[in-house]
């Protein structure tokens, strides 16, 4: 079952970084729930998260996980990866400013008979937002 897991969640990561989010209907369980810290709403259902990835590629036509680390324990898996994209297009009510974002992330995804239920995102929420531009940087 580990080992199960640990491949849906990469044909996640690789839809993610292909664009190709049909598959998230096969991947992404009805009542499926995203908590991502930078909006205010939880993700519901595979629509949710379509939504979100669409509009993060909306904003970043490039963006992607170059690489990852999975870790499987029960039913969840822990990735460890970089989200990386030049910011070209508004997100989030944020303009573009035409830079290259990269934030670490560590993500938890919760899988029961074989597809997501549940997803946390773990990031640098502040260096996200001074790299797009949303929070001047420390002096």
């Amino acid at each position: 079952m580990l080992e199960e897991n640990k491949a849906i969640v990469e044909r996640l990561l690789k839809a993610f970084n292909e664009g190709n989010l049909d598959v998230l209907d096969e991947l992404v369980a009805p009542d499926f729930v995203g908590h991502v810290g930078c909006i205010p709403e939880d993700l519901q259902g595979p629509a949710g998260l379509k939504g979100f990835f669409g509009t993060t590629r909306a904003a970043m036509p490039d963006v992607c996980h170059p690489s990852w680390t999975l870790i499987a324990e029960r039913d969840l898996v822990v990735t460890h990866t970089r989200l990386e994209g030049t910011f070209t297009n508004e997100f989030m009510g944020i303009p573009p400013n035409g830079k290259k974002v990269v934030v670490w992330m560590g993500n938890i995804w919760r899988l029961v008979d074989g597809k997501a239920v549940e997803w946390w995102v773990n990031m640098d929420t502040l260096g996200f937002m001074q790299q797009l531009g949303a929070i001047p940087p420390m002096e």
